[in-house]
């Protein structure tokens, strides 16, 4: 059986390739028809996605609804670094995968920029060598200006590394090289990254957005799991909880990557503070430590001015719409893809706001007359659970930095009749550094461990600095 001639405009980028071998081309490669694969896209060796754990809904989702669509490998370009490579000097060697759709109508070509990310993240352009190029030399200008700015940074921690090492050496007079030295610095760069003070880390991009990720049992795992295994991220941190002394004691945790190809900045924190039912609180020094037993966990983004980081508005818009995600249309696809393995959808004050409201109409219905007319204890109650979730709600918004939170949440809470949607608006105050309305909420709350707690907060957010009186 004969195959059928490839597409004329398949034929006509592998000529424009070929005339532009000897120019800088971002080393763009149309291969002979000989040398195409076709094949679907597979989770099955992917690690990171944890593929005997996934689920059938979020494999389809990845896949635009069917996994075993297949595509044609036509050819690659453009290398980006490996995850193990340092984030400033590097030689990059993993190049990206140019694929045909075959069932589009649509002449486009698809750019798959590493091995981990799914179809819904494959970067649609025109077939020309042109839109190629304009693609790359937008992540060639952010990897130039990210080592512009930090080489200094990297450059004095790997003097003070080798000092030291050079110090160890002379001593042992031990003698090593090749991938070892790169290995072991590796290692010296991550130990030393344990003592920077989370103070010093700047947001070096123009954007910035803030989600929810969702809780978790541990955050020093979820720390370990982007440190060694997320494929997104280099995995050179920039900061680190887990040994740092500036984080020791402190309910606030925090961890810092760098993406792989857009360069960005994305922070993890946490929050052990936020406990919002005064039963649970330690208020008293009789009263047993404060109980978390989900850790939430939030994720700050700093992010370059793009138009095809993002792979263009229309790719998140159609990641947006099949994952119920809200990111901002210019947000780089390796930020997405890195935050995509969360057990929970990625949430943005627009999915925090509607959980409110969700949880408010909750309220109102489970109100039943069996809980009315049994009067289970409320740690039973089904409406109380979901005063909780609500509590944790706003207090997550307050964190994520809503600019109306104040007067379209606090505003509408300060009053409410359930205790723990009260501290809830003081935790989320004090996230603010906002003392004054924990004040207000102090001036109004009776006599009892409410009040007692509310004294804790205001004069926790008075004493942090730069708090706004």
């Amino acid at each position: 059986m004969s195959r059928s001639p490839p597409p004329v405009w398949i034929t006509s980028l592998r000529s424009q390739a070929k005339a532009l071998e000897k120019q800088i081309s971002f080393d763009i490669k149309v291969f002979d028809e000989v040398a195409w694969s076709r094949r679907a896209f597979t989770f099955d060796d992917l690690k990171f996605w944890e593929p005997n754990s996934m689920s059938t809904v979020l494999r389809s989702k990845l896949t635009l609804g069917d996994e075993r669509k297949e595509y044609t490998l036509v050819g690659e370009a453009f290398a980006f670094a490996d995850k193990e490579d340092n984030p400033v000097v590097n030689s990059p060697m993993h190049v990206t995968r140019l694929w045909w759709e075959h069932t589009s109508p649509t002449e486009k070509l698809l750019i798959q920029l590493g091995p981990s990310f799914p179809p819904l993240l494959w970067l649609s352009v025109k077939p020309t060598t042109d839109a190629l190029r304009k693609c790359f030399a937008e992540f060639l200008d952010v990897d130039a200006q990210h080592m512009k700015e930090n080489l200094p940074y990297f450059e004095g921690v790997q003097n003070r590394i080798e000092t030291r090492a050079n110090e160890r050496l002379a001593v042992k007079e031990a003698d090593v090289a090749g991938m070892a030295v790169s290995s072991s610095l590796r290692e010296a760069f991550i130990a030393d990254i344990r003592t920077r003070d989370p103070s010093s880390l700047l947001f070096d991009w123009p954007h910035r957005w803030n989600g929810f990720i969702g809780t978790v049992d541990s955050f020093r795992l979820t720390e370990d799991h982007f440190l060694k295994h997320n494929p997104f991220v280099f995995g050179w941190p920039l900061l680190l909880s887990e040994g740092n002394t500036f984080m020791e004691g402190s309910p606030v945790k925090a961890s810092a990557f760098r993406t792989i190809f857009s360069k960005s900045l994305l922070m993890l924190h946490s929050r052990l503070d936020l406990q919002v039912d005064t039963n649970l609180a330690k208020i008293r020094e009789d009263d047993e430590p404060d109980v978390m037993l989900d850790v939430p966990v939030f994720a700050s983004v700093s992010y370059p001015k793009n138009q095809r980081l993002c792979g263009g508005s229309a790719l998140v818009q159609r990641y947006n719409a099949v994952m119920n995600t809200s990111y901002p249309l210019d947000m780089p696809v390796d930020v997405i893809a890195a935050l995509s393995a969360s057990k929970d959808a990625i949430r943005g004050t627009k999915e925090l706001r509607a959980e409110i409201d969700f949880m408010l109409l909750a309220m109102e219905k489970l109100t039943t007359d069996v809980e009315r007319t049994i009067r289970l204890d409320p740690r039973f109650s089904s409406v109380n659970r979901v005063v909780g979730n609500l509590a944790y709600a706003i207090a997550y918004l307050a964190i994520l930095e809503d600019p109306r939170w104040k007067e379209d949440v606090f505003d509408r809470f300060k009053g409410h009749s359930h205790e723990m949607i009260r501290m809830a608006c003081a935790k989320g105050a004090a996230a603010l550094k906002e003392p004054s309305l924990v004040a207000e909420l102090l001036h109004r709350e009776p006599e009892g461990r409410g009040r007692e707690l509310l004294q804790m907060i205001h004069n926790e957010a008075s004493a942090t600095p730069n708090a706004n009186a």
